[in-house]
């Protein structure tokens, strides 16, 4: 009738025994000095407040950040690990990283093991941070790539609009006007004009388009359409005009070839028809359009090559005229066929 007893008996001492195996040596005793106690404050006081800007990150943003592979969480964790191991920390075994971390704190300072308990804030706050820097930059990110995308959609509307198009078309438009007059010159007065150099005229575009640019990105409460799309014009205003150096150089050349008042109206009307070919152009059909530019070269080329060839071999304002006026015959025909094939806008 004893064996009960004597059994149970046995299993306290069992017990006894088993828990005295896993409990915790008694720790070495660490004798902290003032500026341990003050490194280990500074630690903490960092800890709690990098905590409370973790908890101000948006949720999303910091789970992307804890998700994407972030190898501090690690670090940490391997760190905890450590410790509980260690230091026999039985109570924060098998609890989740949320309450582990608390937990190994908590036990670190019962224990008075002050200088792993100061290391492993330093641990924690350095993942913070980590992880802290990368909710910043995904922000950043994220709002550039909202910017980009809004600034997008400002300058898709901007230049469908038809002055934009129209606008869009005036370097086009300013290099054609520049060829024709460079056409009405002998080989050496072409010579005299360099012509345009890209990286000077890259040079000249870089305000207009930075102020283009701004107006497009600018907060909803900041952006005014009519500013940006006057923003659009000059940009393409300013490109256009980048030729205006080599069209001027050519034009004073004239002079010393048979340039007259005369000739410098036949010039302007040449410069005329061309620019109303260039507004009929921006509403037909490019095919069609095209067509019609063939079309009346093919009619008067014969014509315009003879005369030029004359000219330039023998300068003077008899050739000159008779150039231009083949000119104009050329771009009135060309005129007249674009005309029933431009739309009303």
């Amino acid at each position: 009738m004893f064996e009960p007893l004597r059994t149970t008996s046995r299993l306290a001492v069992l017990v006894a025994w088993l828990s005295a195996c896993g409990a915790a040596p008694a720790p070495a005793p660490q004798i902290a000095t003032a500026e341990d106690n003050q490194k280990l404050e500074r630690a903490k006081e960092a800890h709690a407040d990098l905590e409370k800007q973790l908890a101000a990150a948006k949720p999303e943003l910091l789970t992307h950040c804890k998700t994407r592979g972030e190898d501090c969480l690690i670090t940490v964790a391997e760190r905890r690990d450590e410790l509980i191991s260690k230091h026999y920390l039985n109570p924060c075994r098998g609890l989740d990283a949320d309450q582990q971390s608390p937990c190994v704190a908590r036990e670190l300072e019962q224990h008075a093991l002050r200088a792993e308990l100061t290391s492993f804030y330093e641990t924690e706050n350095w993942c913070s941070h980590r992880l802290l820097e990368c909710v910043t930059n995904t922000s950043k990110d994220a709002e550039q790539m909202a910017i980009r995308e809004r600034a997008q959609k400002r300058r898709e509307r901007i230049e469908a609009a038809p002055e934009a198009v129209a606008a869009a078309h005036a370097p086009e438009f300013a290099k054609e006007k520049l060829s024709f007059v460079r056409a009405i010159l002998p080989p050496k007065g072409q010579a005299e004009c360099a012509p345009t150099k890209p990286e000077a005229c890259e040079i000249k575009l870089k305000a207009p388009a930075a102020d283009y640019e701004a107006e497009l990105a600018r907060a909803p409460a900041d952006y005014d359409a009519k500013r940006a799309q006057s923003r659009y014009v000059a940009l393409q205003t300013a490109e256009a005009e980048c030729t205006a150096p080599e069209r001027n150089c050519l034009l004073g050349q004239l002079a010393q070839y048979g340039g007259t008042p005369e000739t410098d109206k036949l010039l302007k009307q040449n410069l005329e028809l061309i620019a109303q070919q260039q507004k009929l152009r921006l509403t037909a059909d490019p095919d069609a359009a095209e067509q019609c530019n063939n079309q009346g070269v093919a009619q008067y080329s014969g014509r315009i090559v003879d005369t030029y060839q004359a000219y330039a071999a023998e300068p003077g304002t008899y050739l000159l005229q008779k150039l231009q006026k083949t000119f104009i015959s050329m771009h009135q025909a060309q005129l007249w066929c674009l005309m029933p094939l431009a739309k009303k806008r």
